[in-house]
């Protein structure tokens, strides 16, 4: 069991200058952000680097450690729709991972204030449709959002959806 799980540490070390984070996670592209926590989740498991802290050499535990690190990034990227798009731009230019320029994207201090990544994602969703004028759409990130923590800055957008001008009409009436 520990030398499969070497040979396939290896295997994926050897594949980290030209594997795109999809197939880091063993995903297609396209695919939604439940599969994206699905898989890194099962690999993270499979492929920590404390698993081999007692069962390799120094050699397979470092390649353990960047082929985690590489897991890692790949789930922040794609779970993050922003840099999931930039990311699905790049691959077309041909580059297998984004820049850290391109990935150091900062949280605003609204953002901050969320402590679910997959409420943070919403809430970013949520001012962008709201900025585009698509009040519905922003309507429904925020309610998918607050299903999932009943954070300060989802509630404010909430209430300014609400009273919008055009929110009546759009969402059919007060809420």
């Amino acid at each position: 069991m520990d030398e499969d799980r070497n040979r396939q540490v290896e295997m994926l070390h050897a594949s980290l200058p030209t594997a795109s984070y999809y197939d880091y996670l063993g995903l297609r592209p396209g695919c939604d952000y439940v599969a994206v926590r699905e898989a890194f989740h099962e690999r993270a498991q499979r492929f920590h680097p404390d698993r081999y802290v007692f069962s390799a050499g120094e050699d397979v535990k470092a390649m353990a450690y960047e082929v985690y690190k590489r897991m890692t990034e790949a789930y922040n990227v794609l779970c993050d729709p922003e840099l999931r798009a930039a990311y699905d731009e790049a691959r077309v230019r041909g580059q297998n991972r984004l820049s850290e320029t391109a990935r150091a994207r900062r949280s605003s201090p609204e953002e901050r204030q969320v402590a679910s990544a997959f409420a943070r994602i919403y809430l970013r969703s949520a001012r962008v449709k709201l900025e585009r004028q698509d009040l519905r759409g922003a309507w429904i990130d925020v309610e998918l959002g607050l299903g999932l923590e009943q954070a300060p800055p989802l509630l404010a957008l909430l209430d300014e959806i609400r009273n919008h001008p055009r929110a009546a009409s759009v969402l059919g009436g007060p809420r």
